[in-house]
């Protein structure tokens, strides 16, 4: 019996943790999303991300790369800059925390480390309603 209550209880322990684990690049309907971004030596992982408009985004930016590297997310004109996290050094975990934009469409973001760019180390967060 007293097997039985363990298993039970393990059995719901991993189902609330599995629910908790928001999988993939999208967001929630509503509330935030948790994401994770590997940043290697030119190359970010994933390189597309989806959010809803004014989502609150959680985004863990993983340096598994031997150099700097930054992460800028601009605005729709690939300009203007909506936010920015300076050099994240290699082997280091940060956790950022921005809101996606208002207005539906594509954002750009990139890592501004001279030759990091041109390298390839772009993706893209569209904002879908």
């Amino acid at each position: 019996m007293r097997r039985t209550l363990y298993l039970v209880a393990a059995w719901a322990i991993v189902g609330l943790l599995l629910g908790a684990c928001g999988g993939g690049t999208g967001g929630t309907s509503g509330g935030g999303a948790t994401l994770t971004v590997e940043m290697g030596d030119l190359y970010f992982k994933p390189n597309t991300l989806t959010a809803k408009p004014g989502q609150t985004l959680q985004i863990t930016l993983d340096n598994r790369g031997s150099l700097e590297h930054n992460f800028v997310l601009y605005d729709a004109d690939g300009k203007t800059v909506l936010f920015e996290q300076d050099g994240i050094q290699p082997g280091q975990k940060v956790n950022i925390y921005l809101k996606a934009p208002e207005k539906p469409g594509t954002y750009p973001y990139v890592c501004t480390v001279p030759g990091h760019r041109e390298g390839g180390m772009v993706g893209t967060l569209t904002v879908q309603p």
